[in-house]
């Protein structure tokens, strides 16, 4: 099981026909069923391939080291009266190392000599049967004698009598002669020509799989990855040869093999390699799928990628992660990478090894959990967790994102895969209803989170490992799962916990008191608006019965969409929501709606501001759906002292946030506005002026400090003045405001065009166009304290007003205008 073998030896020693006999064999067959040969391939996962193992064998040649080539797999069998080895592992290596020695022989060994005729015999037994072309061509080309001196291989071999154009059209051969070329050119840029000598420095392991009796199932399944090597063949050859050379005793520990029945025991690296192949890959591999070998690389890049985020805790920030240039290769490019068949090399797997070989066991441990509960008698214990309840239609349904191709990857996929690979590490077996539990918690957990980018998918990873790992130690003390889970906010340290674990925390806690809070959380969870989050209406220390009573009346208050309808009659609940923001500080960049979105912005609200949950726990207790209606009523005609920016208050806060309260058809329209653009409306502070926006919508955003709407409307219609833009008085008329940063009236008259502006930093402007300068140079000398505007001698401007409450500003406009038409033609 431990020998070397060299490329000549391996027809000298025995090797193993089964568990009980051994014989020597004749040939290496690559059977008919097996790809063609890729390392020669001018695609760029190949040619990294080969530039890379050249690379590596002749900087070996420099030394007296050996070069291990892996392990090769193959069954011995009869063939007439010998035995041959059928490759089922090790094709690709060992036609390279078939073309390296024709190539040393051919530039540094004369025919005729022992060392050249044992060679060209080694040659001979290597077989080709994927086509017949290339049994033909290897057949020949093994006692092909040529300089090569001043020529390259693929020249002088398509010149030789026996090549016929046929080969031409075979891949394999084409490949071959490429690797040639390759190898011509690093063999010309050595120092030292003397390369036959370190020719049995190049050596590998011989694993008969007829020794341990294992199924020819596995032969079909390892070649049914289509024609071109793929990225995970490459991968595994790197793993496996990571695996095989890292000194970490582990790895050399024996196990047992896997192998039903069997009581065989191996290094636990070859049965890691014999179960990738074997055994895990049923997770992946089903009859007529071609992409199964892009899903299992998937699930390492996936796998390696949430090990990565946790391991680096200390190292790189959530924030930091965004950029992080390690996560991007193994799982922001990683997705696509795998859908295009591009391999770009193990280091970064290996980084990330080199510091925790103890990563493999753990990669073991969860592909045996996959294997076992899931996809084993079609169990589908992770398929199933892997859909929320409340998206559930039957409790078989459920999401195998992880083994195939066909459901897209999102972040919140990726923190679920790490939240499974974190349980089943952190539990030394794996408890299908503790694994249900602690699922059940990571969906309510995730699905109220804002996961927007990797930030908090890099926060989530690692909160949750810390949690179950936590938990786990917390279990093995005689908890139970939920008392486990109850513990964390006294076992934390961190002063800025996630929100909805600790909403989780208090239901554990609840939970392990009386486990009839179980079956009520999980019914209210499953609210189509809620999805988990249902302590908004909570308490400490509340009973089951109170919360039932609440839970009832919270319910028909929200549907899937948000708000119901009938709580949004008259706007009265958002209203409601938003009299409880006593503060600018409260009030500054909120997002308001009444819908459910993707951000979350209304759960958000519920979850986290205290007024608001206090506001839910106190009318919840009232009686009926009627006295909740009235209790709203009461809170938003409350009067409230509201804290603006500066500590003082200088009206604009009050105005801005009486119309929040009591201003339905401001609602109104943004009922409209959202239903239309599906945006929502945030609440911020622009250019002097409390705004109610969609963030860069020119058309869809009101200023909630000023009555500029009502003045510019009376205005108009006193002294027949037209708007600029006609759309913002049909706004005007339907919902009471208009709409922009600025409201522009005009009059034209018989000299001049009079324009009145209502602009940002509650600057009213009036302005007039004159049709000629001595005009506007008359108007000069009529209107006291007038000036022209940027230096255009047509355009003057009179000394700038306020607008703000609508009785003052139309007052002294009006004035002003009364002067203005005084001494202006009429039209």
């Amino acid at each position: 099981m431990s020998n070397r073998y060299t490329f000549l030896d391996i027809y000298k020693n025995d090797l193993d026909l089964n568990k009980d006999t051994k014989v020597k064999i004749s040939q290496i067959v690559i059977p008919k069923i097996q790809r063609p040969y890729a390392q020669g391939r001018q695609d760029g996962v190949c040619t990294y391939v080969r530039n890379t193992l050249l690379n590596e064998m002749f900087a070996n040649f420099k030394t007296d080291e050996v070069f291990d080539f892996n392990f090769i797999y193959g069954i011995v069998r009869s063939s007439n009266e010998t035995y041959v080895m059928e490759l089922l592992d090790g094709q690709q290596r060992m036609t390279t190392l078939f073309l390296i020695y024709w190539y040393i022989a051919n530039r540094e060994l004369n025919e005729g000599e022992e060392a050249d005729t044992e060679i060209r015999n080694a040659l001979g037994r290597f077989v080709y049967e994927t086509r017949s072309t290339s049994t033909v061509f290897c057949q020949r080309l093994a006692s092909y004698h040529i300089d090569l001196s001043d020529t390259k291989p693929s020249k002088a071999i398509r010149k030789a009598k026996w090549y016929f154009k046929s080969f031409d059209r075979d891949s394999t051969i084409s490949a071959m002669l490429v690797m040639l070329d390759a190898i011509h050119d690093r063999y010309n840029s050595q120092d030292s020509n003397e390369l036959y000598k370190k020719l049995d420095n190049i050596q590998f392991y011989v694993k008969s799989l007829g020794y341990f009796n294992l199924s020819e199932e596995l032969y079909i399944k390892m070649n049914a990855r289509g024609l071109q090597l793929s990225p995970f063949e490459n991968f595994k050859a790197d793993l496996i040869n990571f695996i095989n050379n890292k000194e970490y005793a582990p790895y050399k520990e024996l196990v047992p093999l896997y192998k039903k029945d069997s009581d065989d025991k191996v290094e636990f690296n070859f049965n890691f390699s014999v179960k990738l192949d074997a055994k895990w890959i049923d997770i992946f591999w089903k009859k007529g799928d071609e992409n199964f070998d892009a899903a299992y690389m998937s699930f390492f890049s996936r796998f390696f990628a949430c090990k990565y985020i946790v391991s680096t805790k200390d190292i790189v920030s959530d924030r930091d992660m965004r950029q992080d240039k390690t996560i991007r290769q193994l799982y922001t490019d990683a997705e696509n990478r795998n859908e295009a068949i591009e391999y770009l090399g193990f280091q970064e797997f290996e980084n990330l090894l080199s510091k925790h070989p103890e990563y493999i066991m753990i990669l073991d441990k969860v592909f045996d959990v996959f294997y076992e509960y899931d996809h084993k008698d079609g169990k589908g214990f992770i398929y199933k967790s892997m859909l929320p309840s409340w998206e559930k239609k039957n409790s078989e349904e459920g999401d195998d994102f992880y083994n195939n191709l066909s459901s897209k990857m999102t972040h919140t996929k990726l923190i679920l895969l790490g939240a499974v690979i974190e349980f089943i590490e952190a539990y030394d077996t794996f408890d299908i209803d503790v694994f249900k539990q602690w699922m059940r918690v990571v969906w309510n957990i995730v699905e109220n989170t804002n996961i927007d980018s990797l930030t908090p998918v890099s926060s989530l990873i690692r909160k949750l490992s810390a949690v179950i790992h936590n938990t786990a130690i917390r279990s093995s003390e005689g908890l139970s799962f939920y008392a486990a889970l109850s513990q964390w906010k006294d076992d934390s340290n961190d002063e800025r916990e996630n929100r909805a674990l600790l909403e989780e925390t208090e239901k554990a806690k609840r939970i392990s008191e009386n486990s009839d809070w179980l079956n009520m959380f999980k019914q209210a969870e499953q609210h189509p608006f809620f999805k988990g989050m249902v302590l908004f209406f909570y308490e400490p220390g509340l009973s089951l019965e109170n919360f039932r009573h609440r839970y009832e009346l919270a319910k028909d208050m929200f549907d899937e969409n948000g708000i119901s309808k009938l709580y949004r009659t008259d706007h009265l609940l958002i209203r409601a929501i938003v009299s409880q923001f006593n503060s600018w500080d409260e009030l500054k960049e909120r997002y308001i709606t009444e819908r459910a979105e993707s951000n979350k912005y209304l759960k958000n609200i519920l979850a986290s501001h205290e007024r608001v949950r206090n506001m839910f726990s106190e009318l919840l207790n009232d009686a009926d759906e009627s006295a909740v209606e009235s209790r709203l009523h009461e809170y938003i005609d409350e009067e409230k002292d509201f804290i603006s920016w500066n500590g003082g208050n200088d009206g604009y806060c009050d105005m801005a946030v009486k119309r929040l309260r009591e201003d339905i058809k401001l609602y109104d329209w943004i009922a409209a506005e959202e239903r239309q653009n599906k945006s929502v409306f945030r609440i911020y502070w622009y250019e002097g002026h409390i705004m109610f926006a969609v963030p860069r919508k020119q058309y869809a955003k009101v200023a909630l400090d000023t009555e500029r709407a009502k003045t510019a409307y009376k205005i108009a219609e006193s002294y027949g003045m037209d708007y600029y833009d006609n759309n913002q008085l049909q706004m005007y008329k339907k919902y009471g405001d208009s709409f922009g940063n600025e409201i522009w009236l005009k009059q034209d008259r018989q000299n001049c065009t009079l324009w009145i502006g209502f602009c940002q930093h509650h600057d009213l402007r009036i302005q007039i166009e004159c049709k000629t300068k001595k005009y506007a140079k008359e108007l000069l000398e009529v209107f006291e304290g007038s000036d022209y505007i940027d230096d255009d001698e047509r355009w003057i401007k009179l000394p700038y007003q306020k607008h703000f409450k609508y009785q003052k500003t139309y007052r002294d406009l009006a004035n002003v205008l009364e002067n203005i038409f005084d001494n202006i033609p009429e039209l």
